[in-house]
């Protein structure tokens, strides 16, 4: 595990707020929080962009809670958070092996079409597990993600509405115990808190298993 944090530099977008609109005017978003309990999300064969040690050749459909024997590390990512969206694949991109070696396992979800991420993993060379989050149901379910409360109309330059960016830790039983996000763009992810939780949340569930 890596002592400094390499990703604490990385420049803050400026952003303004756009929206005149009083805050009761409309629902917000609401991103999960550590304690929350995720709802179960379901995932295809053909959502995956890139493969997928989980997922059995036989096997049509993935469920949630079928990743969680390990903690399961669940990103959310947009092609239309630009520039951030280019260093935020960057850190999950370092980041992933580090995830491995902490016990856990990474799951990137976006909502992007597939041609858009197929494209970006041959230029990028993602390795990490990518899927298709269709109709943004996984991110609805975090609360990072609804029609009545669009990015576009909370953070200056984006033009479709899209997730908040976010990183989830989750254990057994589906809690989570570690949450990012970040609903204006400008903050980064503590690369070493992450790791901390991950290595943490493993540990925990092989002493859960050696009880049991």
């Amino acid at each position: 595990m890596r002592t400094a944090n390499p990703y604490a530099d990385f420049p803050p977008l400026f952003t303004e707020i756009r929206s005149t609109k009083p805050l009761n005017d409309r629902t917000r978003v609401q991103p999960a929080k550590a304690g929350h309990t995720l709802p179960l999300f379901q995932l295809h064969k053909d959502d995956f962009v890139t493969p997928f040690a989980f997922l059995h050749r036989e096997q049509h459909y993935i469920v949630g809670s079928e990743l969680l024997n390990q903690p399961l590390v669940l990103a959310f990512f947009s092609q239309h958070w630009m520039k951030y969206g280019d260093k935020f694949l960057n850190t999950l991109q370092e980041l992933y092996a580090d995830i491995l070696v902490m016990g856990g396992q990474l799951l990137v979800v976006s909502s992007d079409s597939r041609k858009e991420l197929d494209q970006l993993v041959r230029q990028r060379g993602l390795t990490f597990p990518l899927a298709i989050d269709r109709n943004n149901q996984i991110a609805r379910s975090a609360g990072l993600y609804l029609e009545s409360d669009p990015l576009w109309d909370r953070v200056s330059g984006i033009e479709e509405n899209a997730p908040l960016p976010a990183i989830f830790v989750i254990g057994q039983s589906q809690r989570i115990s570690y949450a990012f996000a970040d609903p204006y763009l400008d903050r980064a992810v503590d690369a070493r808190e992450l790791l901390t939780e991950v290595y943490a949340a493993g540990q925990a569930q092989a002493l859960s298993r050696a009880i049991a």
